[in-house]
């Protein structure tokens, strides 16, 4: 019963961040402008999210190795909560600089709570046997990418709201949005409070408990005590930089990164050679959900049948870097609908092949490493740090070098809407196809499943008490999953990977 709990709730707390994040996203700009703001001002209160994300999520990661999961929870979803009250209020303010900047700090406060997103990563990591990983990453990746897609339905649902309150202030379209994001906020809280456990504190060792023999315990001289701070971070600085780390956070910065060349780079592409508008360029683009959402659910069953997380995450790469080869190649000026198309089918196909096995593989990784198999939810946070750089930085990098300029295009011998440049998203992929091949010969990945049962890795084996409730944690997913797969409808505007 309590493994359905926790599933119900970091489900939840999935849910409603990312139906958080979507119902802003298509609005924000209209709520901007409507307030006296501009365009630029636009630009950088849209950042601002992923900004403020990735500067809380290693704060968020160390409280939670230091003091559990659940006050990490509920103080950023709090914080969120309060982000959604100043959006709300804001247009209530003089309009021009303060109600705009009321609007930033809304958007900061949203990213703020938003760093949650790794911490159901590090519970995973911390409560789940590795071999269930990649299945149970899978249910919450899928469950973002769920709240995407319901998140444009809720802008519809409030899309005619007109409620007077007071003189010259009440709820509209617009600012009813804030309203939207204190709900599903007060829902997630009251989610973590009911239904998610703390994990139990693994025995280190048998040193808790010591009853007898106490004065056995050796003590350190003044000179070992004195360097053992200094070794211990030297330790954790030489583990943090081990390649079998340092891959997965490059796989997570890569696959974020070329997606924007798709989520940046589609529409003013799409524009220029097929003339299209807002609507089918969104209509193209919230297709795909259906396809990330397909996939992830064959990536749960193929860890389920016992294909490794390595031998996925290699396909993964080798998919993306044919489908973004095929961005440069086939977006040109003169091109069919199915040229546009097929890249960008093959580029949502790959994700889901990437994203749970990154972390699974980061996991492991993690437990492998005694220095640092103690700060999963700090080694968590730093992982998907790597996904919000990727947001703010990269569509800046695609707009002003990937694409080119429809004049620049029709001047060109080959017509092709993309430099270059663009070539950066297959490159990353090649890079860490490498560093994977590099990993499986020199034995530092198994390119075998862990089934959890027999002989353990050193990884779970860090892991005691799980193999016995294996099954009923594939039962309680399976349940969800069935509910969430089948559940799975309507399309984004504007669809947005992020951790």
């Amino acid at each position: 019963m309590a493994i359905e709990k926790y599933l119900v709730a970091l489900t939840v707390v999935g849910i409603v961040d990312a139906i958080s994040y979507m119902v802003v996203t298509p609005s924000l700009v209209f709520y901007v402008l409507e307030n006296g703001g501009t365009k630029d001002q636009y630009g950088l209160i849209m950042s601002s999210f992923s900004f403020a994300s990735f500067c809380t999520k290693p704060i968020i990661g160390f409280c939670s190795d230091h003091f559990g999961f659940r006050a990490p929870f509920v103080i950023s979803l709090l914080i969120a909560l309060l982000g959604g009250v100043v959006y709300m209020f804001a247009s209530a303010l003089p309009s021009g600089n303060v109600a705009v900047g009321a609007i930033f700090a809304a958007r900061l406060l949203g990213g703020v709570g938003g760093a949650n997103s790794a911490l159901g990563y590090a519970y995973t990591a911390r409560t789940i046997p590795p071999e269930k990983q990649t299945s149970v990453n899978s249910l919450l990746s899928l469950c973002r990418i769920l709240g995407m897609a319901i998140g444009p339905g809720v802008n519809i649902f409030i899309a005619k709201v007109d409620i007077p309150i007071g003189n010259k202030w009440g709820l509209n379209s617009l600012n009813s949005v804030g309203l939207i994001l204190v709900i599903c906020n007060i829902i997630a809280i009251a989610s973590v409070l009911l239904l998610l456990e703390e994990p139990q504190k693994k025995d280190e060792g048998g040193v808790e408990g010591k009853e007898a023999g106490d004065d056995e315990t050796p003590k350190l001289d003044d000179s070992v005590s004195s360097s053992s701070p200094s070794r211990a971070w030297n330790d954790i600085l030489l583990s943090f930089f081990s390649v079998d780390i340092l891959v997965p956070m490059l796989s997570i910065f890569s696959f974020n990164a070329s997606f924007q060349l798709i989520e940046t780079g589609f529409a003013p592409a799409a524009f220029d050679a097929l003339g299209w508008g807002p609507v089918q360029s969104s209509m193209a683009l919230g297709s795909i959900s259906f396809v990330i959402a397909f996939n992830m659910f064959n990536v749960m069953q193929l860890s389920k049948r016992g294909v490794s997380d390595s031998d996925m995450m290699c396909g993964g790469l080798i998919l993306s870097i044919v489908g973004y080869s095929s961005l440069y190649l086939m977006w040109t000026q003169n091109a069919s609908v199915l040229q546009f198309y097929i890249p960008i089918l093959l580029g949502a196909s790959c994700f889901p092949f990437l994203a749970a096995p990154t972390r699974s593989i980061f996991t492991v990784a993690v437990n492998a490493k005694p220095a640092l198999s103690k700060y999963h939810g700090l080694m968590q946070s730093i992982l998907s740090m790597g996904a919000s750089v990727a947001g703010f930085v990269t569509p800046g990098i695609v707009a002003a070098f990937c694409l080119r300029h429809p004049d620049v295009v029709a001047a060109s011998r080959d017509h092709r809407e993309l430099s270059p440049l663009s070539l950066f998203a297959p490159g990353l992929s090649a890079l860490v196809l490498f560093g994977m091949l590099y990993l499986r010969v020199s034995g530092k990945i198994s390119n075998k499943k862990d089934d959890g049962e027999g002989t353990m890795t050193e990884s779970s084996s860090l892991l005691p008490g799980h193999n016995d409730i294996a099954a009923r944690r594939d039962s309680a997913l399976e349940m969800l999953m069935e509910k969430d797969y089948e559940g799975f409808s309507g399309m984004v505007d504007n669809i947005s990977v992020r951790e």
